[in-house]
Order: structure tokens, then sequence, then C-alpha cells
């Protein structure tokens, strides 16, 4: 395997008392690691003579510990980049609690990850001018400029200022999958309405497709948020009748317009409502929680999940533990009554990370170049799984991991949180996935790409929307789950609707989240 130059270690810079002993020491090891290895890229660290840069970082992990500054892949990230670390990684079970303490006490470390960008202590810091306004100095980093341009828009602010780098995700995410071999096995072609979804549910409930002979399966499992701030996984449902990407749409006169208050969300209630009457819908949908939703997919009880492709082979792996021929197929789309196939676009990124202005903008500049190797093939491949013959095999695009990797804690579970690197196919892959799965897959996320559509409200902040909207919610969501299951009349969400339209905060907040979208948008 070849390495890289070694460069000048943090344990030495302690060890002599002046700048010309640092640089001398530094100069005779660089030109040891020469003689047979390559030195330090110039575009990933700079020159081999300058001085690490030092670099804090916060960031999550979700392994069962993180890894410790002595790690032999950081260690060489360093080397690469010209850089020394100091991590602070912290459980996602209480990240975002450390965030807002961590913010609040202006103590920010130079690079740190925010889950949710667009939280109003985030924001107000970023419009007081706390964090580095990064989009003049894109261009100067290949790596990062090839993130798609969704990903960078949708984490810009209502000022027009990207103040943040996308901790990148493809934007093909998908949201439905279908036991393919059920369908086979009933003779059922793969649904693409709304109205066939139905039918195959009916089928999935009353026809045996497990053939045991008994009647104990269902078409649909779901499970609402435990917020009680959406109906969760049936939202999907709420979105191919209205064609809207989260509830939100341009209407046309080019308005931003909230669906719920359409009458694609009634509509879409009714089919709800009739399904879960017929038994279609797992009858604890109100209660479980994702995991055990994807628990009785694995178990062969339900044939419809609302879950992302990546969640497909998940759950067919487990399927097949069972049912060798069990194969959950992800749906590039499905058409609402509009009659346009939907499927909605992800945002293209999880979380961002943010360099605040007690930074320099010489050491911005470094951190851009740091996060730019990160987005690299190299940085990433290093950073997410090690060195090749050690940490890992590859075969095509299969990676697959040694126990050495699991020894020295090489993962996307942990470096992977902070370096990552744009992949449309990413949503296509999960750990384990077989290469006629994921190829499928991939066609799929193609597929998709051709028609999603994206939520035109990311970003936006209204006051008096970031004050009610959870009131707003809850109500909506309570009344619409006791519709579906029958506790109140359908009659009861017109009602709903007319005290959402009567109601001035409610007219308040979309009249201020279009003004907040022609600030964005510049129109």
């Amino acid at each position: 395997m070849k390495r890289r130059g070694i460069g000048l270690q943090n344990k030495q810079r302690g060890k002599f008392g002046s700048l010309f002993a640092v640089l001398l020491i530094s100069s005779l090891l660089a030109a040891c690691s020469n003689e047979g290895n390559a030195g330090p890229k110039e575009e990933a660290g700079g020159s081999a003579t300058e001085a690490p840069t030092p670099i804090s970082i916060m960031t999550t992990f979700y392994g069962d510990e993180p890894p410790g500054p002595d790690n032999v892949v950081i260690k060489e990230i360093e080397k690469r980049t010209n850089t020394k670390l100091t991590i602070t990684w912290v459980s996602p079970n209480s990240y975002g609690e450390k965030v807002n303490v961590t913010l609040a006490s202006g103590d920010i470390p130079d690079l740190t990850l925010i889950g949710d960008n667009f939280s109003a202590s985030v924001r107000k810091m970023a419009e007081q001018g706390a964090f580095w306004e990064l989009e003049p100095y894109l261009k100067d980093y290949a790596n990062l400029s090839a993130f798609p341009q969704e990903s960078w828009d949708n984490t810009r602010y209502q000022d027009g200022k990207i103040y943040a780098i996308p901790r990148v995700r493809a934007l093909s995410t998908g949201m439905v999958e279908v036991r393919k071999d059920w369908l086979d096995k009933l003779g059922l072609p793969v649904p693409e309405t709304m109205d066939d979804l139905y039918n195959v549910m009916r089928a999935f409930t009353y026809d045996d497709p497990d053939g045991n002979g008994k009647q104990d399966t269902v078409g649909i499992v779901a499970d609402i948020a435990s917020d009680g701030l959406s109906l969760g996984t049936l939202s999907h449902v709420l979105y191919a009748f209205q064609g809207a990407a989260e509830g939100w749409k341009l209407d046309g006169n080019g308005k931003l317009a909230n669906m719920m208050v359409d009458s694609s969300t009634r509509a879409a209630l009714e089919w709800l409502r009739k399904a879960y009457g017929e038994g279609l819908i797992h009858r604890d949908f109100v209660t479980l929680k994702n995991s055990q939703s994807r628990d009785i997919v694995m178990a062969g009880k339900a044939g419809i999940a609302f879950e992302a492709i990546s969640a497909a082979w998940t759950l067919t792996d487990g399927i097949r533990q069972n049912d060798p021929n069990g194969d959950m197929l992800p749906l590039a789309s499905l058409t609402g009554p509009s009659g346009v196939p939907y499927m909605h676009k992800g945002r293209g990124y999880n979380g961002v990370f943010v360099i605040p202005k007690s930074v320099s903008e010489e050491k911005m500049k470094k951190i851009l170049e740091f996060m730019d190797f990160g987005a690299s093939q190299e940085g990433y491949e290093l950073g997410v799984y090690g060195f090749e013959g050690i940490h890992y095999t590859k075969e095509g695009e299969f990676y697959s991991q040694t126990e050495q990797a699991k020894k020295d804690i090489v993962s996307n579970l942990a470096m992977g949180q902070i370096f990552t690197r744009f992949d449309p196919y990413s949503s296509a892959f999960s750990a384990g996935i077989t290469a006629d799965y994921y190829n499928r897959s991939k066609q799929i996320v193609d597929e998709i790409g051709k028609i999603s559509t994206g939520n035109p409200s990311e970003g936006l902040y209204s006051e008096t929307w970031s004050k009610y909207r959870n009131d707003f919610m809850k109500k909506i969501t309570d009344v619409q789950v006791k519709v579906i299951i029958g506790q109140l009349p359908l009659e009861s969400w017109d009602q709903e609707v007319q005290s959402l339209l009567a109601d001035p905060n409610w007219t308040k907040a979309m009249q201020e989240l279009n003004e907040a979208y022609v600030r964005k948008n510049g129109k």
C-alpha cells in the first residue's frame, strides 16, 4: 500500500523551543519520507514544510464507541491534510442538547455539526454574523462544488446566503416498498396509482399471499410520528394525493401553499379511512414504533411499508431469514387523483457543518480544504473504509470490512459523519446488499430522479409559524388519526380546515412564509 509523507507530529512540536528547530526537524523528516514515499498532496494539505493546522471538531458517532485521537485512520488523515485534529464525539442520544449548550456558551469548535440548520437559535446566530458565509469561497474547492446545487440551496437562509457545509445525501430517497414476490404469487402488476395500491393492499390482506392457508397478513403497516406532529409514515399517502413534498407546493400563481387545507388532503383521509375500516392497514399503527413496523414486515405479516430505498434491502434480508423468496421492491412513484406521478425529492443533506466567525479567514479556508479532501474519492475512502488490504477489500463497487476495521473503529459510523461524498446512488445501498438487488435499486433511483418533487418551503422562516406550528400540527394530526380510525366522521376534518382558514395566526404564518420565499429566491 502506498503511504503518504509522515509530516510533523504534534508531540515533536513540544520538544523544541524555537521555530528554527521545529522547521529543521520537519524538513529532515520530510526528506527521509520522500526517499521511499510520496509526500502530502499540495491540494489536500499544502506544503509539507507548513505547520499543521489545528482544527477542533464537534460531531456525532453511531457505533459502540468513537475512535480515539491515536486512531490509525485519523492520524493518516492528519498527515494527508497537514492538520492536527481535536474531535469531540457526542452520542446521538444527547447531541442536540450538546449543540445547544455549546452554541450558547460562545466557545464554538472550528467545525460543528448542526442537526437542525434552521432552528431559531442557529438562524439568529447566522443572521447576527456568528458563522462564515461560505458561498464566495466554494468555487476554489472542486469536490465541495461538486455537491448538487440543490443540496447547497436547501441549506440557504432566506437572506439568500449559505452559512454551512451540507452533510450531503442523495436526492432520490424513495418512500414506499411492496412485496414483489407476493405480487407475483397473486398475479398482480406492480402498483402505479393509489387505486392500484389499494387493490394490492386488499389482496395482501385477504388472498393469502404467504400461502399458509391463514388470514394472518395485512396490506400496510405504518407508524405515526412519536411527537404527534404528523401521520408519520402514512404522511406519504397525503403527499401522493397532494402531489406535494412534505405538504408544501407552489400553486398556479407561484405562491407557496400548505396543502393541509386543500381538498386533496380530504381525499387522502377518505382513502385511509376506508382502508382502515376494511382492515387493510395494521390496526395498531397509532401505537407502533418504526422498529416494530419493520419487525412486522420482516416476520412476513405485512406486504407494504413506507420506507426509504435503502431500507428495502434491510427488510428483504430480514424476510429472507424465514422466506428465501422475499423481495421488497421500492416503487419509483405513485400517481394520485391529479394524474401526475409523484415522488418526493430529498433535501440533499442531513445536518450541516458551520464555521464560527471567530476563526480567521485563512484558517476558514484551511477548514474548507480539509472538508474538500473529505469529499474526494481518496479522502472519503480513507475516512470511511480505512486502508485497503487492512481494513477492507473491494470488489467492483462493494467494500467488505475486515475484523481489523472493527478493532480500529473504521466505518461510516465515525469519520463518515464528518467526511461525506456525494453519491447519487447512496440511497440504493445498504450493508450486505447483493449486486443484483443494488443494480435494480440504482435503476429505480434514476427513474425517481426524472420526476421527483422538492419542498419549496425548505429554509424559510416565519416567526408566527415557528410559534404556532406545533399547536397547529398536533391538532391536525389528532383529528386526522381519529378520522382514519373512525372515532370522528370525515366531516370533522372539514371543520378543522375551516378552523385553520379562519385562524389569523394561520393566515399570518402563510403570508410571512410567502414573503420569505420571495426574499430567498429573489422573486
